[in-house]
């Protein structure tokens, strides 16, 4: 399969657990030549880290709150349980702020 037209994992590969493949170019303020970031989205959890997986609950908030047509059955509770599973090291206490302002919003949808 080509790299161009990627994004399932390949044929020849059931139950690789990939669910799909991140291709990201991206430019430096003032450069001229961009880079390119390519990497499979594996469905192993354990290998997503704290944060991404924090952030993953804050993107799903913000979806939620804007009627959140990708979420399927996902809801406050889901989300909520997520940041707090992942809120990690929380030093200004911001995670924390973030996982209150879920429970108020949830309060509010009711």
């Amino acid at each position: 399969m080509s790299d161009a037209l990627r994004y399932a994992p390949p044929v020849d590969a059931p139950g690789s657990g990939e669910l799909g493949f991140l291709k990201l170019r991206y430019k430096a303020p003032g450069e001229d030549v961009s880079t390119l970031i390519e990497t499979p989205i594996l469905s192993d959890m354990a290998a997503i880290s704290e944060d991404a997986r924090f952030s993953a609950a804050i993107a799903g908030f913000g979806q939620l709150l804007r009627d959140g047509k990708y979420l399927g059955d996902w809801g406050y509770r889901d989300l909520i349980a997520l940041a707090n599973a992942n809120r990690g090291a929380d030093a200004y206490g911001y995670r924390t702020e973030a996982v209150q302002l879920m429970r108020l919003a949830q309060s509010l949808a009711r």
